[in-house]
């Protein structure tokens, strides 16, 4: 079979949520593009990522409100009995809606610019697709995104799912055991409890990515009495019982062993970058500990200066907007190489959206200690238990707030948040961190009383507070 040659200016390497941005910022950038991508057709984050979970968990935050609609002293006349086999179903009508727009882009490049294919890197400036297609490049974009992670343990059984299969399910299993404690097995576990899934999540007790062991308690203390969480627990064998489902043998955290029959089994530990095959470490391009593509996080350039990088394959925070900004910058840079704009500097905000909504903002505590460390700057860590006023008036206390301030410019530079609401606290945050407000300036915002931003005001007194107590100790001493 005949190898067909390609050249072009730019190469994407990835149809996700950064590759197509970083397609169409290169192209408005005026460079001849060539996008390649292994399919299926539609970004990570509609088929089996934010847009699907969001969806699921709205479904189960609909029907979980329903059910407490005795607390506002709202009853019906007969019990409610909720009928949820459709709830899968009309999650894909919605997602069907929402990826049209992707395809419809995609099938509007030229044929000759779009190939399907796994490629490799023969140097940086050249490329294989399958070993039929030779693609000559000035530079190129990486963004093939991420994939589920499944345990070698897990592996071994069939049928296994992960958030890629399960979405595609007719209907809602009867049990399902989690195993992970990341963002989409807490989301996933959650939601599937709020819908009247029997269901388990395996954990880890580092929750997600908290660092501050204040904040892990909570969250902890939180979800654990929503659905059922288990941290202490080692699982100690899996058995495939065919069509009956799975048998899962555990001890748990008092060092008693148990089992549990489950009809699914959902692998949801981690996700990892797609970077094998290619070939990067071989052309010079340094992977991270964990394979993440080491970049410039002000142009998104590679250790390989006409390669960039954008999205989940150099970012662990599985966040949509955070992949379109990585691929609009990566895209116009590899077009303009080699004059380079800095992609605009912004707080780092990751969210889970679980109820309550877990949240880190700047830096988390583990990265503040490094920080200090680095700089000779000290810190003072604010805690706001969020278990008064409104909070109990929505029935929603017993969240955290932790903000971590710089003594030297009474700034805060990170936070770490497990609160109803948390997402609005932590963009609000964010926005007064980006703007350099100090805790003195936001002491004295005028928060609205009922809303969840109004413990930012309550963590900056009480952090004002330490500030000038500190600042007195100084004096006497």
């Amino acid at each position: 079979m005949e190898t067909r040659k390609i050249e072009c200016h730019t190469l994407i390497v990835g149809a996700g949520s950064a590759g197509i941005e970083a397609f169409k910022s290169a192209v408005e950038s005026g460079a001849d593009c060539v996008i390649v991508d292994s399919g299926p057709v539609g970004t990570t984050a509609q088929r089996s990522g934010e847009l699907p979970t969001s969806l699921l968990m709205s479904a189960a935050q609909s029907l979980k409100a329903i059910k407490n609609l005795e607390q506002s002293g709202i009853s019906f006349p007969i019990p409610v009995q909720p009928d949820t086999s459709n709830v899968l179903s009309s999650l894909r009508a919605v997602r069907s809606r929402a990826t049209s727009d992707v395809l419809s882009f995609m099938y509007r490049i030229p044929e000759n610019k779009r190939i399907r294919g796994t490629l490799k890197f023969m140097d940086n400036h050249n490329a294989v697709v399958d070993d039929s297609v030779e693609i000559h490049f000035q530079t190129a974009v990486i963004a093939t995104g991420s994939s589920p992670l499944v345990t070698f343990e897990q592996s071994r059984l069939k049928n296994i799912l992960t958030s890629n299969e399960f979405f595609e399910l007719e209907t809602l299993p009867k049990s399902v055991a989690v195993f992970g404690s990341s963002k989409v097995g807490l989301q996933l576990g959650q939601s599937l409890s709020y819908l009247g899934v029997d269901t388990v999540v395996f954990g880890q007790k580092k929750l997600w990515q908290f660092t501050d062991e204040s904040v892990l308690l909570v969250a902890h203390q939180l979800l654990s009495s929503r659905f059922r969480l288990y941290v202490d627990t080692y699982v100690t064998s899996m058995e495939d019982d065919g069509e009956k489902g799975y048998t899962i043998y555990y001890v748990d955290g008092k060092g008693y062993e148990n089992y549990l029959h489950m009809e699914s089994i959902v692998a949801a530990t981690a996700r990892i970058p797609n970077v094998g095959g290619m070939n990067l470490q071989k052309i010079g391009v340094k992977l991270l500990p964990h394979g993440l593509i080491k970049i410039n996080e002000d142009t998104m350039q590679t250790s390989v200066p006409n390669i960039f990088a954008a999205g989940d394959v150099c970012r662990d925070t599985f966040l949509s907007s955070v992949a379109f900004s990585d691929g609009k910058y990566a895209g116009k840079n590899a077009a303009n190489y080699p004059v380079l704009v800095n992609k605009p500097s912004q707080v780092k905000v990751n969210l889970v959206y679980t109820d309550p909504v877990l949240a880190i903002v700047g830096n988390s505590l583990e990265e503040m200690r490094k920080y200090a460390k680095m700089t000779g700057d000290t810190f003072i860590t604010t805690e706001v238990r969020l278990s008064q006023g409104h909070y109990r008036g929505l029935r929603e206390d017993g969240g955290i707030l932790n903000i971590y301030t710089s003594v030297s410019s009474h700034r805060i530079l990170g936070a770490e948040i497990c609160a109803y609401r948390g997402d609005k606290i932590a963009n609000f945050l964010a926005l007064a961190m980006e703007n350099n407000y100090t805790v003195e300036r936001l002491s004295e915002y005028n928060f609205a009383n009922l809303s969840a931003e109004s413990a930012i005001g309550i963590a900056a007194m009480n952090t004002v507070d330490k500030l000038k107590k500190s600042n007195k100790f100084r004096v006497r001493h």
